[in-house]
């Protein structure tokens, strides 16, 4: 199985084939070819994004698609996501074009920073089927890594793996019945201030995490407006892109991103795909060469559902979580060998 990946990808999910299933996915998180963090000079602004408003009122039908989480009251939120507990509820809108624009300048910084990294990886993997079967694989460890490449005034990001013997790990090494995941480090993207004119978002108010107070922002990409995507690839090779949603704990003395949930905008029976959550928990990373520390992903939790269709009879999940440590620059080494004597 291969794929080939735009050089900037957000999380990507590589579904091997499910003897339960007689299906085979392929899920990928796809954004622009580059990404250029915006700057405004003089006077001279970024689009503005949308703000939404907590609804009041509740569906005509209850038997909709729902739409983003983020129109739903806050009660509701808290009920079906137990992260939320504890935060206490905006009153208004007033502080979101702030915290935005401050948060924007932050993740703008990181992409500007960023450099060549890798990292300690360690991934357990995880799949139930319907019949309250679980099966639980070997840890996997390798080496994570991303990179940056300049392209002109853009700048290219590249996120893989790479084994013991430094060859590059892809999908032709997935392990049978199970899913690779990767893509983390970019998933703040959706707060830059290029990209921020793309979502809808909301303000849901305060909440105390790991001993810090953050600002709590849901968001939802706009179709009309959406340059980032996922890209599934069905049975019959049919394509459909996936849009979606969150939710951001901001720091509220640095504005840096602490922890982030994504979910699918909606669900996709089409594709089989009925809910896709992707929680990552972010850590400072100092670096002896870079004065301007570095937010990357420590914990990294992929949930991903596929529902019944004709071909699978049961639902099947999966579960991918990842722990990263001990950052570092990457550096190739060139060794230069004298030529053999005459």
């Amino acid at each position: 199985m291969g794929i080939a990946f735009d050089k900037t990808t957000f999380p990507s999910l590589l579904f091997p084939w499910c003897a339960e299933s007689m299906l085979f996915l392929l899920l990928v998180f796809l954004t622009a070819a580059a990404f250029t963090p915006a700057k405004p000079a003089g006077n001279t602004t970024a689009t503005a994004p949308r703000c939404a408003q907590e609804s009041q009122e509740p569906r005509a039908n209850q038997n909709e698609q729902p739409g983003p989480y983020l129109d739903q009251p806050t009660k509701k939120l808290i009920k079906d996501m137990p992260e939320l507990k504890g935060i206490r509820p905006a009153s208004d809108q007033s502080e979101l074009p702030t915290i935005l624009r401050n948060t924007g300048a932050q993740v703008d910084e990181f992409f500007d920073d960023a450099v060549d990294l890798v990292a300690d990886e360690e991934i357990t993997q995880e799949r139930s089927g319907g019949y309250g079967l679980a099966f639980v694989g070997k840890p996997v460890r390798d080496n994570y890594l991303i990179m940056r490449q300049e392209n002109g005034n853009h700048r290219d990001f590249d996120e893989f793996r790479m084994d013991e013997h430094g060859n590059r790990m892809d999908g032709l090494r997935a392990r049978p019945g199970f899913l690779i995941t990767s893509g983390f480090a970019l998933i703040c993207m959706h707060f830059s201030t290029t990209v921020q004119s793309e979502s809808v978002f909301r303000y849901l108010g305060e909440q105390k995490v790991e001993q810090k107070e953050t600002f709590v922002v849901a968001f939802a990409q706009r179709p009309d407006k959406a340059t980032t995507s996922e890209m599934m690839v069905g049975p019959e090779g049919t394509l459909e892109n996936l849009l979606t949603q969150g939710i951001a704990w901001i720091d509220k003395d640095s504005f840096h991103i602490l922890r982030m949930r994504t979910d699918l905008l909606r669900p996709h029976p089409e594709v089989g795909l009925d809910q896709q959550t992707t929680k990552v928990n972010f850590c400072e990373v100092h670096l002896a060469d870079i004065a301007t520390p570095l937010w990357l992903p420590k914990d990294v939790d992929v949930y991903l559902k596929l529902g019944r269709s004709q071909e699978r009879l049961v639902p099947i999940a999966f579960r991918n979580i990842h722990h990263y440590s001990d950052y570092r620059r990457y550096r190739v080494s060139v060794k230069m060998l004298a030529p053999p004597p005459q």
